[in-house]
């Protein structure tokens, strides 16, 4: 018997293994990323496909009808945009041309949204956030789930909006688009509730679900789709759906290098310590359980102790002395 439960163990620490992660060094990284817009006429028939395990979606009849560039920036410094007073917080920017920029705030593990601004025939119109949109949470992992809150204003206009998103990880697997085919990609699903309000006007009341693919080895998404529903007093439903998908090189080559350093962590999985090898540069490591949470933390050390922690997947948060952050999967057998 205990054999036999050895061998379980096993298989299961196997499937658990085989599933893909997402850091923050690969979501959020700095550089040029090009997209895929498909036009309307095609998406009659769109669906998400399949959620679960080692599942297989193909989108690949869909073709581009408009090329869309961004830049995603590292604030302060990255663009002269990063210092708008609008948004103080803003540690991330992307930029989408014709005078369009998005601002974000890296923080605790999270990604949040915190506004954007519109540059257009000279006239600025800014969308400011006074409670932040959780974005993501990091690592991204299968079945992460949480429920955020937010509400924003637009200057000048006098347009407010508030809203309740639930985002889940709710798939993996292999995503084919007319770029290629893609294993070991994560889903992220996304359900919005809305109310915007103008004055002058009736408020209105939005759905929306949107779904984003994405890898370790690719920078931004690999394909995102949306679906809407905008609902106003005395008039008809307006139903909206769109599809993008990309194919952008990361700037960091895999899990072992970051800023030009190679680590090296093993063994992994380990019942007892996990050594590390060219780990000089470290400041700390920070370790989350398969939920996100911090459990422990360590400073400037070459050996963890990891001979406490229950069996199964843990995030070790690796962050440099210069302020790089790092983060690898171990596995606690």
């Amino acid at each position: 018997m205990k054999k036999l439960y050895s061998i379980l163990l096993i298989l299961i620490i196997a499937q658990m293994d085989a599933q893909p992660v997402i850091s923050a060094a690969h979501a959020i990284q700095p550089g040029p990323l090009t997209y895929h817009a498909v036009d309307i006429t095609q998406l009659g028939s769109l669906t998400p496909g399949p959620s679960g395990a080692n599942v297989s979606w193909d989108f690949s009849q869909y073709t581009s009808g408009t090329t869309i560039n961004q830049v995603r920036y590292d604030c302060p410094g990255g663009n002269s945009n990063c210092s708008d007073t609008n948004f103080p917080m803003a540690n991330k920017m992307i930029s989408s041309g014709g005078g369009s920029y998005a601002y974000f705030e890296y923080a605790n593990n999270e990604l949040s949204t915190l506004g954007t601004k519109l540059t257009n025939n000279g006239v600025t119109t800014y969308s400011v956030y006074t409670n932040p949109s959780t974005e993501l949470k990091f690592p991204v992992t299968y079945l992460q789930t949480f429920t955020d809150t937010w509400a924003q204003h637009s200057i000048p206009a006098s347009t407010t909006e508030t809203g309740t998103q639930t985002i889940t990880v709710d798939a993996y697997g292999t995503l084919k688009t007319a770029l290629g085919t893609f294993p070991n990609t994560l889903r992220v699903k996304v359900e919005k509730s809305i109310t915007s309000n103008t004055a002058g006007s009736p408020t209105a009341t939005i759905t929306f679900v949107g779904y984003s693919w994405i890898s370790s080895s690719y920078a931004g998404v690999l394909l995102t789709l949306g679906f809407s529903e905008t609902s106003i007093p005395g008039f008809p439903t307006i139903s909206g759906r769109a599809l993008s998908y990309g194919k952008n090189t990361l700037t960091l080559g895999t899990d072992d290098v970051t800023a030009g350093r190679k680590l090296d962590i093993y063994p992994n999985p380990s019942s007892d310590y996990v050594n590390i090898k060219n780990g000089e540069k470290i400041e700390k490591i920070e370790m989350n359980n398969a939920e996100g949470r911090k459990i422990s933390e360590f400073k400037k050390t070459d050996k963890i102790d990891i001979s406490a922690f229950t069996s199964g997947v843990y995030f070790m948060k690796i962050i440099y002395n210069d302020g790089k952050v790092q983060t690898r999967k171990i596995i606690r057998k």
